[in-house]
């Protein structure tokens, strides 16, 4: 079972800030593995052209808020290699064995209230087969969305839970998935408390408590920031999505 994670930075990083490193050892403590990997911007740069090519590559680039590369990657890790993909400061609090052959997917229902739609999917945890025609429909989504630089009505729409959980939503009937929610367990509390839960009530994992910048992360980005700004896109890297595409089975 492979464990990917994603930190993308400006900066050069010898170790992650304790706060991180805290939020990935608690990862490590609670869900079964074979292989667990943390992939770096250039690594993952390599990676991706080497899986992909070299305009998947231009489609990472592309994109400016490091939240929309990490965004296009773990659709792009899952996609290849199959397993669990945790963001990098969520801490997981419950354990987990490994997943039963007939399960698909496992994916947790957004906040409409950030999404403003009833189908999006926080992607900060996710778990897929290899070859998931979900993740295989949302990368072609993703990359038509960066070659004609499509903002939508909200920052999650470009790369994040709203174009994932349309392609959920479209394969519910086909495959084997298991939701749970995203959801703040105090609403009312200036501290929400935002947490990953299955329907059968368990806590699995706690969303970060602040902005990675406020964790210690260097180097970092905000995509709300960037989105606002409408520089999202760097306009001067064309795209041609059909090409990106022609590695995606391998």
């Amino acid at each position: 079972m492979n464990i990917s994670q994603i930190f993308i930075s400006d900066e050069p990083i010898s170790e992650l800030p304790t706060a991180l490193d805290t939020a990935v050892k608690s990862v490590l403590a609670n869900v079964a593995r074979t292989q667990h990997t943390i992939y770096l911007k250039e690594p993952l740069r390599a990676w991706i052209n080497q899986e992909y090519g070299a305009e998947m590559l231009k489609a990472f680039d592309k994109l400016k808020p490091f939240a929309y590369q990490a965004d296009l990657a773990r659709y792009l890790l899952l996609y290849r290699l199959g397993g669990w993909y945790f963001d990098i400061a969520i801490r997981v609090v419950s354990p987990t064995t490994n997943i039963p052959d007939d399960i698909d997917f496992i994916a947790f229902s957004d906040l409409s209230c950030y999404t403003e739609v009833s189908f999006g999917c926080c992607n900060g945890i996710l778990y897929a087969k290899a070859g998931s025609p979900i993740l295989g429909d949302a990368i072609a989504d993703v990359c038509y969305n960066i070659a004609n630089e499509y903002y939508g009505r909200n920052v999650l729409y470009p790369t994040g839970p709203v174009c994932l959980g349309k392609h959920i939503a479209k394969h519910s009937a086909d495959l084997n998935i298991v939701t749970g929610m995203f959801t703040a367990l105090t609403p009312n509390h200036p501290k929400k408390n935002r947490a990953f839960v299955f329907n059968d009530g368990t806590i699995f994992a706690h969303h970060k408590e602040k902005e990675l910048s406020l964790l210690g992360a260097k180097g970092t980005n905000n995509y709300n920031d960037l989105y606002a700004q409408r520089a999202v896109y760097d306009t001067q890297i064309q795209v041609q999505p059909e090409k990106c595409l022609q590695y995606l089975n391998g």
